[in-house]
């Protein structure tokens, strides 16, 4: 693995090359150019839906990096410290100085599996896979029955084009924490990108299930709806799913969920569409398709779907208009006869 200093100083990454060097690893580098992008078209492979550590950082995170500062000028060689106050700046989307930070900690205590991976989540804000992989590699050395770890691994070698790689991972992670919804989501989009279908709708209506599972041990004492049940993506995952197997009526009540729980949200309103357009329901299809608008402007996609219905309807005009759009939005050739 090629690696070009740059975000840290040698010295620094020195600090954890004689630990790593015992396990066949290698001292933490920084990327020097981001890894290889992934290169496949758009619609060869479902995107990943996102991950909980992409959300937006949370407000309270600058008062707990200020708080963790102070801490450290009372007690600078604290391991503890040092690491708690790394996860705090990746949180915060700071991946350079929580890569920095890091290594400081490892001078003092070697890192575990699950700061290894938060290591990893690091590389992937800065877009280099190749270092996020051979850490949480590394990760899986210290703790080979880490789920999160293994569920992580699996995301990455998927945006590398692993596919058989990262099924392999998630179906891993899955033995160790099964009926894990978000595990069986991913599972489900990579057996999607290697065509094995049945595998893929089996897989998607298990995170569905489990997540309406999770919701029902929810205690009523804990007020709103647990996680699973607030994220969209399984039942998202499986109507889109549906909708390119053109099985119209099965996907809508699945799309429908997805837009209950996320109703800001255009995909499912646009997925929605596009089954009533083709299931005959015109009327209600155009409904969907100008709600998704209105809340996605600028996606080429949902311009091209209303203009159909636009088109069906016989408005003509309205629907050379979101043709107009969406050629415009693609900056390409519209993939249309209209």
């Amino acid at each position: 693995m090629t690696r070009i200093g740059g975000y840290f100083l040698l010295a620094c990454g020195c600090l954890l090359l004689a630990w790593t060097t015992a396990r066949g690893g290698a001292a933490m580098a920084q990327p020097g150019q981001a890894a290889s992008s992934r290169t496949m078209a758009a619609q060869a492979a479902p995107a990943l839906s996102p991950d909980a550590s992409e959300a937006e950082p949370a407000a309270e995170l600058p008062a707990a990096e200020a708080e963790l500062r102070v801490q450290l000028g009372r007690t600078p060689d604290s391991a503890e410290l040092l690491y708690r106050l790394a996860l705090v700046l990746r949180e915060e989307r700071k991946p350079k100085e929580s890569l920095t930070v890091y290594t400081q900690a490892a001078g003092h205590r070697r890192p575990t599996a699950e700061e290894l991976r938060s290591v990893a989540l690091d590389y992937v804000q800065l877009g280099d896979y190749e270092d996020a992989v051979h850490w949480l590699k590394v990760a899986l050395g210290l703790d080979p029955k880490d789920a999160a770890v293994l569920y992580s691994l699996g995301r990455c070698l998927y945006t590398q084009d692993h596919y058989q790689e990262a099924a392999d991972a998630f179906l891993a992670a899955l033995k160790l924490s099964p009926a894990d919804a978000k595990v069986e989501e991913n599972l489900g989009l990579t057996f999607e990108a290697l065509h094995r279908l049945p595998e893929a709708e089996a897989a998607m209506r298990q995170a569905v299930e489990s997540a309406g599972q999770d919701s029902k041990n929810t205690p009523e004492s804990a007020g709103a709806m647990a996680a699973s049940e607030q994220d969209p993506w399984p039942y998202l995952n499986l109507g889109s799913l549906l909708v390119d197997e053109q099985r119209y009526d099965e996907a809508i009540p699945f799309l429908q969920k997805a837009e209950a729980i996320s109703p800001q949200m255009a995909e499912p309103h646009e997925k929605t569409g596009r089954a009533l357009l083709a299931s005959g329901k015109r009327p209600e299809a155009t409904k969907e398709l100008e709600t998704a608008e209105t809340l996605d402007p600028k996606n080429a996609q949902v311009h091209f779907e209303l203009g159909r219905a636009y088109w069906n309807a016989g408005e003509k005009d309205k629907a050379r208009a979101e043709f107009a759009l969406s050629q415009s939005l693609y900056g390409t050739h519209s993939k249309t006869d209209y």
